[in-house]
């Protein structure tokens, strides 16, 4: 299965500011994410993040050893997403997967 995981509000429990080396981890949701990989399936992370916070993203992820395949800088922001596979973390974390 190849999964997209979002950053800001997902993998960390906040969204607000650009202080990126200091965002909070979402424990639950990164235990997810690595169980994931683990079992073989594909993991995008994606963020709105521009190409400049690369380093400072990367050193993130490693520091609380999120697993992931690949990661996606720069994705469209939006006030709203839609789509028909879209889960929030609480869907994908509480047995509504």
């Amino acid at each position: 299965m190849k999964i997209g995981v979002d950053i800001d509000g997902t993998l960390t429990t906040s969204s607000i500011g650009w202080d990126y080396a200091n965002r909070i981890p979402n424990l639950e949701m990164i235990a997810w994410v690595n169980k994931h990989f683990e079992k073989g399936d594909f993991i995008e992370l994606f963020t709105s993040r521009l190409p400049c916070d690369r380093a400072v993203t990367k050193k993130w992820l490693k520091k609380h050893g999120i697993k992931y395949n690949n990661l996606i800088l720069g994705k469209p922001k939006y006030d709203l997403y839609v789509g028909d596979e879209v889960k929030r973390p609480e869907e994908v974390l509480y047995g509504r997967e």
